[in-house]
C-alpha cells in the first residue's frame, strides 16, 4: 500500500512538472531512496559495512532478518532510541550498543529505513515520515531499549495512542 502511495506521488510530482515543461530529476520514490543511501552511508555504514553485512559478533547485519523486515514500529524505535544488551539476529546473539540517533528528522530516518528494508536483500513496505512522527511523538522511552523490552513494542501508533 505505501508503495503504490509513494508510486502516485511520484507520478504526480512528474505530471506537474510536464505540465510545467520541466522534467523532474529523479522520482520521488529515487529520491527518497537516494537520502536514505545518504544517511546510511553517514550514520550507518561504519557499523553495519556498505554492503549490509556488519561485523561478525560485533554489528549485525541488515541482510534480510527479522528486525528489518519485521514490524516496522520497531525499527523506528530502534533507530530513535538505539538498543544496548543481547540481541539476537538470525541465529546470532550480539551484544553491542547502537546509538540513538533521535537527532536524525523523521524524513531522514523514514527514508534510510526505507533504503535498509528495500536493499541488502531485504524485500519490505517503506516507512513513512508519518509513521516516524507518530512513534517518535508517542514515545515514552528514555535512553536505550533492552533489546527483549524493545522486541514486543510493536505498531504504529496511531491519534490518540
Amino acid at each position: 500500500m505505501r508503495t503504490l502511495q509513494v508510486v502516485l506521488l511520484g507520478l504526480a510530482v512528474l505530471a506537474a512538472c510536464r505540465s510545467e515543461g520541466q522534467t523532474p530529476s529523479a522520482s520521488s520514490e529515487d529520491q527518497v531512496l537516494q537520502l536514505g543511501r545518504r544517511v546510511f552511508q553517514n550514520y550507518c555504514a561504519t557499523c553495519h559495512q556498505p554492503n549490509g553485512q556488519g561485523v561478525p559478533g560485533i554489528y549485525p547485519p541488515l541482510t534480510p532478518n527479522e528486525w528489518v523486515q519485521g514490524d516496522k514500529g520497531r525499527l523506528i524505535r530502534l533507530v530513535l532510541h538505539g538498543a544496548q544488551g543481547e540481541m539476537k539476529v538470525g541465529e546470532e546473539v550480539y551484544n553491542n550498543v547502537m546509538t540513538a540517533h533521535d537527532f536524525l528528522t523523521d524524513e531522514q530516518i523514514a527514508a534510510v529505513l526505507t533504503f535498509i528494508r528495500q536493499n541488502f536483500g531485504n524485500q519490505a513496505d517503506p516507512v513513512t515520515p508519518e509513521e516516524v512522527a507518530a512513534v517518535r511523538a508517542a514515545s515514552r522511552q528514555q535512553g536505550p531499549w533492552d533489546p527483549a523490552v524493545l522486541w514486543e513494542q510493536t505498531g504504529i501508533p496511531q491519534g490518540g495512542d
